[in-house]
C-alpha cells in the first residue's frame, strides 16, 4: 500500500497534502480477463473429470468459480476507496472514502492534536487526530512503518503551526 505525502509549498505557505489509497494491482478489464481465464480453466478440467465419470465435481467447480466471482465483486467495489488530509493555515481536512461510505470532516487546527501508539505485543501502530473529545484514524490503508512515517511528517506540521 503505497504512502503518498505530498507539500505544496509553492502554492501556499501553509499546506499540507496526504493521500492514500488500497492497492489495486490490477484494472476492472485485467480484472476481468483473468477472472474468465481462472473460470475458464477450473470449468476445461472439471469437464475432462466429469467425462470420465467423476461428474461430481462440477457442483464444486460451479460453487469455486461462484466464490471467486464474488471476491473479484468485492475488490471491484473498493477499488474506489481513498483517504485525503489537507493541512491549510487554521483548517484540517479528513475525506475517506470506504465502500459506499464517504466521510469528510473540517477540523480547527488549533484545537487539534495528534495521538500515536506505536507497535507493541502484536497490537498494530496508529494516528489519529483528536478535537473535541473525537478521535479520527488517520492512514487506515497504510502499512505500520508508513502510518509511523505518516505520524512523523505530521508531528512535524503540528509543531510548525
Amino acid at each position: 500500500m503505497p504512502l503518498v505525502l505530498d507539500s505544496f509549498p509553492a502554492r501556499r505557505k501553509q499546506e499540507f497534502s496526504f493521500t492514500s489509497r488500497p492497492n489495486c494491482s490490477l484494472s476492472e478489464r485485467d480484472r476481468k480477463l483473468f477472472f474468465w481465464a481462472i473460470a475458464g480453466l477450473t470449468l476445461l478440467i472439471a469437464s475432462v473429470f466429469a467425462v470420465l465419470g467423476y461428474w461430481l465435481t462440477l457442483p464444486f467447480a460451479g460453487l469455486e468459480i461462484g466464490l471467486l466471482a464474488w471476491a473479484f465483486d468485492s475488490l471491484s467495489r473498493r477499488s474506489g476507496d481513498y483517504e485525503t488530509l489537507t493541512i491549510d493555515d487554521d483548517e484540517v481536512v479528513v475525506e475517506r472514502r470506504q465502500g459506499d461510505v464517504l466521510e469528510h470532516l473540517e477540523l480547527n487546527r488549533q484545537w487539534v492534536s495528534l495521538v500515536q501508539t506505536r507497535e507493541h505485543s502484536g497490537r498494530r501502530a496508529s494516528v489519529a487526530l483528536r478535537s473535541h473529545g473525537k478521535e479520527t484514524e488517520l492512514g487506515v490503508f497504510l502499512t505500520d512503518e508508513a502510518r509511523l512515517e505518516l505520524g512523523c511528517k505530521l508531528q512535524s506540521w503540528f509543531r510548525s503551526g
